[in-house]
C-alpha cells in the first residue's frame, strides 16, 4: 500500500508492542511525532534529550523490550549521546530516531545541519561509536527496513542502543509499505553452549573442593530469574553476582555471599574466594572494580571457567582455563544437576562468614544521618515488588553492595558508564513502565543534573520518592582528591532548598537529619500518590562507610 515515511515508522513502532516514546520536539522530528500520536502510542516530553534516554533506559530495564527516543536535528540529536553510551555499555536495548536537515540543505549552511559538508558535523558518525549500529537513511524507501532492522540488532544476541538518522525531507513522502510482523525479521533465542565444553566445566566444578560461581549480566535472558535460582539451590553452590546481576537471584539466600564489588570491600566474597580452587565465571564481564586486587599467584592453583553468550568476552580480561560460549541456561541443561558433594561444609562456611561479618539494623548518627541507616530503613519498608534506582557516587556505592533485594525487586544502575543525573529520569521511566513502587537513591550532585525531569513527573502524574543523600558536594571525589593531594578542589557546593524546589513540582517535600525523622518521612512518603523527594542530611565522617 502506500503510505508516508512518517506513518510508515509509526506503524512500525506499533506493531512490536511500543507503548510510549521518549524524547524533546522540534522543527525536523516533529513529523514524525504527529504520526506517533496518530497511532495512539503515549508520547512522554521530556525536558532534555539526554535524560529522555535515560528515562528509556530505566523503563527498557523494567519492561524488558527496547525502549524509543526521538530527537531533531543537531543538539537536540547530540544531547543523547551520553545516555547512549551508557545504554550501550550496560547493554540495554533503545531505538534512538535522529532527524536531519533536508537533503537538499546538506552542506549549504543550515541550522542544524549534520551532513558533515563545511564546518558541519556528520552527525551520524558521532553515534557510530556509543551504538551498536547508526544508519542514515539514503532514500524515503530505505526507512521501514532500517527501522526493522535497528529493532533486530537492538534486542538480539549483545542487546544495545542503535541509532537512525532520516532527513526531514522524507516524513511526507509517500512509499510502497508492506506491513510486516516482528517475529519475521528477528530471533530473539540466545545462543547454546556445545554439550562438550558444558560437560568438561562441570566436570571440573564437581571435583573442585571449594568452588565459587561468579553470575555477571552477561546471564540475561528468558526465564533466568525463575531457572536460575532452582538451578543454584540444585547445586547448593556458593555465588556471588555483579551489580547488575542482582536481579536475577535472592540476596538473602543462605548461599549467597554478597556483591562482588572491590569498592565497598564485600569481604564475605573475597575472604571465600581466596579458598576456591575454581571460579566459574557465568555472564561475569570481570569489571576492574570487581577484580582489579585479582592475583593469580596467591590464590595458587585456581582453575578460572567462563561461560558467556558474548564470545569477545572470553578469556578478554583474564585468561581462563576452561570456557563455553552461549547462554548460561543451555549450559546447565547440558549436563545433569545434582548437589555438589561438599555443599554442606560450603554452607557452614557462608555461615561463619555471616556471623564474622554481621549486619547491624541501625547504626549510630553523627552531624546528620549514617548512610548505612538510610540503606537499612528503606530496605526494611519498602514492599516486595519494587524497584530501587541508584544513581553513581558513594549512594551507588553502598546501594550496590548493602542494599538487599529479593526475586520479586528490581535493581536499576547504570552501572559501567557510571553517569551522574541516571537516577532521576531512569526512575521516573521505570516507574512509567510499571506500577510498582519505585524508590530512587541519588546524591545532591546527581540530582542536580537532572531535576528538571521532575517536571515530566509533575506532567504525567508519576510517583516516585526521590531520596536525595545530601553532603553538600560530590564527596566520593573529595575523599579521593583528599587521599591523593591532602585537601579537596572544586568538589563542595552550597544546596538548593529542595523542600521548595518538591513544593514548585507540586510534590511533598521533607527536609531531616536523624534516622528516626527519616523513617517516618519514608513512611508518609510510601502514602502519597504523587512524587516526594526526601532531602537526608548526611553526616559526611561516617559516608566513608566500606
Amino acid at each position: 500500500m502506500k503510505i508516508d515515511v512518517k506513518s510508515a515508522v509509526a506503524d512500525i513502532l506499533k506493531l512490536e508492542g511500543i507503548e510510549h516514546v521518549f524524547g524533546y520536539t522540534g522543527g525536523h522530528i516533529m513529523h514524525l511525532w504527529e504520526a506517533v500520536n496518530n497511532e495512539k502510542i503515549k508520547i512522554i516530553l521530556n525536558k532534555q534529550e539526554g535524560n529522555a534516554v535515560y528515562m528509556a533506559d530505566g523503563y527498557a530495564r523494567v519492561k524488558k523490550c527496547p525502549a524509543v527516543v526521538l530527537a531533531t536535528a543537531g543538539p537536540g540529536a547530540t544531547n543523547m549521546v551520553t545516555g547512549l553510551a551508557t545504554a550501550l555499555m550496560d547493554s540495554v536495548p533503545i531505538i534512538a530516531i535522529g532527524a536531519t536537515v533536508s537533503t537538499s540543505s546538506f552542506g549549504r549552511n543550515p541550522v542544524q545541519d549534520g551532513s558533515g559538508r563545511g564546518q558541519s558535523i556528520e552527525q551520524r558518525l558521532v553515534f557510530k561509536a556509543c551504538c551498536k549500529q547508526a544508519m542514515l537513511a539514503p532514500s524515503p524507501d530505505a526507512v521501514p527496513n532500517m527501522v526493522r532492522e535497528a529493532f533486530r540488532l537492538a534486542n538480539s544476541g549483545r542487546k544495545g542502543p542503535v541509532y537512525i538518522e532520516i532527513p526531514s525531507d522524507f516524513w511526507n513522502v509517500e512509499i510502497d509499505y508492506e506491513k510486516i510482523q516482528p517475529c519475521k525479521y528477528k530471533n530473539l533465542n540466545s545462543p547454546s553452549c556445545s554439550k562438550s565444553d558444558s560437560v568438561k566445566i562441570a566436570e571440573k566444578l564437581y571435583q573442585a573442593k571449594h568452588p565459587l560461581l561468579v553470575i555477571g549480566e552477561g546471564a540475561d535472558e528468558q526465564n533466568i530469574k525463575k531457572k536460575l535460582p532452582q538451578i543454584l539451590q540444585k547445586l547448593a553452590i556458593p555465588y556471588t553476582v555483579s551489580p547488575l546481576a542482582k536481579n536475577f537471584i535472592d540476596e538473602y539466600d543462605k548461599l549467597f555471599l554478597g556483591v562482588i564489588r572491590q569498592e565497598g570491600k564485600t569481604q564475605k566474597v573475597y575472604e571465600y574466594m581466596k579458598k576456591s580452587d575454581l571460579i566459574l565465571f557465568l555472564g561475569d564481564r570481570m569489571q576492574e572494580w570487581e577484580m582489579a586486587w585479582y592475583d593469580r599467584s596467591i590464590f595458587g592453583d585456581v582453575v578460572l571457567a567462563q561461560v558467556d553468550p558474548d564470545y569477545s568476552e572470553i578469556g578478554r580480561v583474564y585468561p581462563v582455563d576452561i570456557s563455553a560460549i552461549g547462554s548460561v541456561l543451555s549450559f546447565f541443561s547440558n549436563f545433569e544437576l545434582k548437589e555438589h558433594d561438599f555443599s554442606k561444609i560450603l554452607i557452614k562456611e557462608v555461615v561463619q562468614l555471616n556471623i564474622n561479618y554481621p549486619r547491624k539494623k541501625r547504626y549510630p548518627d553523627g552531624d546528620g544521618v549514617n548512610p548505612l541507616n538510610v540503606n537499612n530503613i528503606v530496605e526494611d519498608l519498602v514492599t516486595d515488588n519494587s524497584i530501587i534506582v541508584c544513581d553513581t557516587g558513594y549512594a551507588k556505592s553502598m546501594a550496590i553492595v548493602k542494599f538487599r533485594t529479593k526475586l520479586t525487586q528490581q535493581f536499576l544502575t547504570a552501572d559501567k558508564n557510571g553517569p551522574m543525573g541516571y537516577s532521576v529520569p531512569a526512575a521516573i521511566g521505570a516507574a512509567l513502565a510499571s506500577k510498582k513502587e519505585v524508590i530512587c537513591f541519588v546524591g545532591d550532585g546527581g540530582f542536580q543534573m537532572s531535576l528538571n525531569e521532575l517536571g515530566t513527573a509533575m506532567n504525567y502524574d508519576i510517583k516516585v520518592i526521590f531520596v536525595i543523600e545530601n553532603n553538600s558536594g560530590c564527596m566520593s571525589i573529595v575523599d579521593y582528591h583528599k587521599s591523593i593531594y591532602g585537601h579537596d578542589c572544586a568538589d563542595t557546593f552550597i544546596n538548593p532548598d529542595y523542600v521548595k524546589i518538591a513544593h514548585a513540582y507540586k510534590m511533598k517535600g521533607y527536609k531531616l537529619d536523624s534516622k528516626e525523622e527519616f523513617e517516618k518521612a519514608f513512611k508518609l512518603a510510601q502514602k502519597e500518590e504523587l512524587s516526594v523527594i526526601i532531602d537526608v542530611k548526611i553526616d559526611q565522617s561516617l559516608m566513608i562507610w566500606e
